[in-house]
């Protein structure tokens, strides 16, 4: 496969300007730093590889994200993948006993992000965090406009019920539908 020189800038070019979002919501999926620095190159690796088969080349964020949407996917589904994400999690949530107020609520919001259901973390993230139109949100998952909203709505009350929970000190139950779905 053969890619024209124009194609290959505008795709270097996007590279150049979403990697700091890809990023994020690498970040924001797993949890984990190296995972999610590993997580955005397989997708760029992968994108590259797919590059021809982009058929409108202002959708490539969309396009990209959901690359990165279906190699984390890829990634929970491999069971090494899996427990390297948890483990990662429980090493940085155990040690951070010492860390200040701010990066206390990053770690508390990151965790509530984290125990949501990929179909209410996804929309959040693109929506919510990373800018996202909603149109563009329902075209990178490729579910209808419709059901982005009704998950964003879904997750939002969710996170604002962990979150609240959180801050009270009680247990939160507003994810036991999302952690029995995924077990």
């Amino acid at each position: 496969m053969t890619i024209d020189e124009n194609l290959r800038d505008k795709f270097e070019a996007a590279v150049d300007q979403f990697a700091d979002s890809m990023y994020r919501v690498a970040f924001r999926l797993t949890g984990n730093r190296e995972l999610a620095s590993e997580l955005v190159q397989e997708s760029y690796y992968q994108a590259w590889r797919s590059l021809g088969s982009l058929k409108d080349i202002q959708k490539m964020r969309s396009w990209m994200f959901a690359i990165l949407r279906n190699q984390y996917t890829k990634q929970l589904r491999s069971e090494s993948g899996w427990q390297s994400m948890t483990q990662g999690l429980a090493d940085r949530f155990l040690g951070s006993a010492d860390g200040s107020s701010e990066d206390n609520l990053r770690d508390t919001v990151q965790m509530a992000i984290e125990r949501l259901g990929d179909e209410h973390k996804l929309p959040i993230l693109m929506v919510s965090m990373e800018g996202f139109s909603v149109n563009e949100a329902a075209e990178a998952l490729n579910i209808p406009r419709g059901t982005v909203l009704s998950r964003l709505h879904r997750g939002r009350e969710k996170l604002k019920q962990m979150l609240s929970d959180q801050i009270a000190g009680l247990p939160s139950n507003a994810t036991s539908q999302d952690e029995t779905q995924s077990r």
